[in-house]
């Protein structure tokens, strides 16, 4: 499972994109915590949500087209260098007092159209930092690259908020960001192919074409549903721990780090996932996705709550872990940031619309918003007869031929 370590690069860029995440979802516990403290709404605390990814759908696509066009590398500082600028700003902001909810949503939102070009850049990178045998793996891991900041980053907000007040959370993810800057650039890329003789447009258009046809167009529609109930998690958990838990800020960051444990620890059982394939895979994670939501919706005890949530990052990280495998496993390299930005964009839309859209549930009840979830899960199972994810060669051919 560790193998892409021995690669040089793929260090590099694993330690740079992992001091990133630690920032960058420190702050998202933190904005949301500060809308929460000021008085906020629980659709305005889902809505951090909607103003980060929202920019991503937006521009994902077209982010993904300029990665297959442009050097990566330095599209990649110009990213992490705007997101530091903007986070700066929200600790400038929230120094001088203006923690009103609209400000907070504002600058959340510009932060994430840095977001939004890096996305698509980072995933696309990966397979070309190991050997073809090892993308899979290195996949896998670059996704524990968000799973430990996600155990990591809010429980250390949490402690932050208790000590010193949410404004310095935004201050140390601008720290984090800038430092990501120098090792972007000392990382070597690799010679990219000669230059597309295609206009923008034309490569745009050839990349809509890829992903419209099967087995793109499949892959992707699992995906969608798969993390649709999930976002619940991800929108409510500020709601679950001030409203229901009666939780402070460092019990909030406490729970917000089981999801990311459990999610960091998904990359351990990876390698038994990655042997049965993905289809069993992401049916396997739906069902444990599933129970989670419901024990979440019905416990009124942290400890129960806690593990619900660790079960919840487990099954989402595999999950989507299977459709991001699938999807790079059948896609040509030339493609790959077009592709694989629409995947990212398919992400950014549903946790956008669905944060709100959850927001919206939980005026009827806490325990209806996750109770539907849940139900929402369940119903996406029916799917996999409809839209399979592609088979692996040798699950076609058999072993002995």
């Amino acid at each position: 499972m560790w193998a892409p370590f021995a690669h040089v690069a793929f260090r590099i860029l694993f330690v740079t994109q992992l001091v990133a995440n630690v920032g960058r979802l420190m702050q998202a516990a933190g904005s949301a915590w500060a809308i929460q403290e000021n008085g906020g709404s629980p659709l305005q605390v889902s809505l951090i949500q909607t103003a980060t990814y929202a920019p991503l759908v937006a521009l994902g696509f077209v982010a993904g087209t300029l990665a297959d066009r442009l050097d990566r590398r330095l599209l990649l500082v110009a990213c992490q260098a705007w997101m530091a600028l903007g986070a700066a700003a929200l600790f400038v902001a929230t120094w001088l007092g203006w923690t009103d909810p609209l400000v907070v949503l504002a600058l959340t939102f510009g932060i994430g159209f840095g977001t939004a070009v890096a996305a698509p850049t980072w995933v696309a990178i990966q397979p070309s930092l190991v050997p073809p045998h090892l993308a899979g793996r290195a996949i896998a891991l670059n996704g524990l690259t968000f799973n430990v900041a996600q155990a990591v980053g809010p429980a250390l907000a949490g402690l932050v908020i208790a000590a010193l007040g949410t404004r310095w959370v935004f201050a140390i993810n601008t720290v984090t960001l800038a430092c990501t800057v120098p090792a972007v650039l000392a990382w070597k890329a690799p010679a990219r192919p000669p230059h597309s003789t295609e206009s923008f447009g034309q490569s745009f258009r050839a990349g809509l074409r890829c992903i419209a046809t099967a087995p793109q167009r499949q892959i992707l529609t699992r995906y969608a549903l798969f993390i649709l109930p999930a976002t619940a998690v991800m929108a409510m958990t500020p709601v679950l721990a001030g409203e229901r838990l009666g939780l402070a800020g460092a019990g909030f960051g406490v729970l917000l780090a089981t999801f990311g444990a459990g999610a960091a620890l998904a990359v351990i059982v990876w390698s038994r996932v990655e042997g049965r394939g993905e289809e069993w895979g992401l049916v396997a994670s739906t069902v444990v996705l599933a129970v989670a939501l419901v024990t979440a919706a019905v416990s009124t005890q942290p400890v129960v709550v806690g593990v619900a949530l660790l079960a919840a990052g487990i099954g989402f990280t595999l999950g989507s872990t299977c459709a991001f495998v699938a999807a790079q496993r059948v896609l040509d390299d030339t493609m790959r940031a077009r592709v694989m930005a629409t995947y990212t964009v398919t992400s950014g839309a549903v946790v956008a619309a669905a944060s709100a859209g959850w927001g919206v549930v939980a005026r009827l009840g806490f325990v209806q918003a996750f109770a539907l979830a849940a139900a929402v899960a369940v119903i996406s199972l029916l799917m996999r007869r409809r839209w399979p994810l592609p088979a692996r060669a040798e699950d076609r051919t058999g072993p002995g031929r």
